[in-house]
């Protein structure tokens, strides 16, 4: 129980009993009943209640009319207080200042070149109904996290950030859904839509808008859905960067070994050095 003080209605139910006590004490004679009555049928009594009840619900206290006024030697002192809230609304208003906040903390940490911060706290509804997977690509691309090799070049899992489909010098965003002729005919059906809802060519869009615009998302989506744009790193590419054939691998250890078979040779050592072809070959 959180206490055992009465509540607004509470209060006077037992000033009411305290009075009927008195009552019945002073005069025995008097007969006093307490009876239910119909709301609303014009009955004196209960419409006068009503009445109270009302200005009970608007003045600025939780605790009732009865806490609002207090009378010390025929001065009245008026207590001023919150409005009353429920505890869903509390949490609520925190919620609401916490995203107020969020924003304007990752606002002071975010890039103005790579995202366009939304005008609106609410969720885009074409990326909140695709799957998870398209979802996670799209905002990994808004973001400017994603998998292209400019920002693996700058987390540095790659020496070099050209294109890995056609090999222009840089893969950006822009490079990836304007230019990259790997992907043309989706990047047309792609600009075709933004188009056709804004009115806009794609010489007009920077990629950090153009994800931030809640009318070209559906188009996006379809260009990721039709593409390996921000999927995966090509499977060639991930060869060339990682792999060296096994032929040089055979033949360099070879070449470790050779002395250890002749008689009277050292035993090789238990770990090999790195030879110099795999050290700079790069990491995945």
């Amino acid at each position: 129980m959180a206490s055992d003080e009465p509540g607004p209605g509470l209060q006077y139910a037992l000033q009411a009993r305290k009075h009927i006590a008195t009552l019945r004490k002073a005069r025995l004679e008097i007969t006093i009943e307490i009876r239910w009555c119909p709301a609303h049928k014009g009955i004196a009594g209960n419409e006068k209640a009503d009445e109270c009840a009302k200005i009970a619900a608007e003045e600025l206290d939780t605790h009732g009319v009865e806490w609002l006024n207090y009378d010390y030697g025929g001065h009245a002192e008026v207590r001023a207080m919150p409005l009353p809230q429920s505890l869903a609304n509390l949490k609520r208003d925190i919620s609401e200042k916490k995203w107020v906040e969020a924003r304007q903390y990752a606002g002071g940490r975010t890039s103005k070149k790579k995202y366009h911060m939304p005008k609106s706290q609410k969720p885009d509804g074409a990326v909140a109904s695709s799957t998870k997977r398209l979802a996670s690509r799209f905002y990994q691309l808004k973001a400017g996290h994603c998998l292209t090799r400019q920002y693996l070049h700058w987390t540095k899992d790659r020496t070099t950030s050209g294109c890995w489909w056609c090999r222009y010098r840089t893969q950006t965003r822009d490079h990836l859904f304007k230019e990259c002729p790997e992907w043309k005919p989706q990047q047309k059906i792609l600009w075709a839509e933004v188009k056709k809802e804004t009115g806009r060519w794609k010489d007009r869009w920077k990629i950090r808008d153009l994800l931030a615009d809640g009318r070209c998302s559906q188009a996006v989506l379809d260009l990721l859905s039709s593409t390996d744009v921000g999927r995966r790193v090509p499977a060639e590419e991930e060869d060339a960067v990682s792999a060296v054939s096994e032929l040089e691998v055979r033949e360099w250890l070879e070449e470790q070994g050779a002395g250890a078979e002749e008689p009277g040779g050292e035993e090789p050592p238990l770990f090999l050095p790195t030879p110099d072809f795999m050290a700079s070959a790069g990491t995945v």
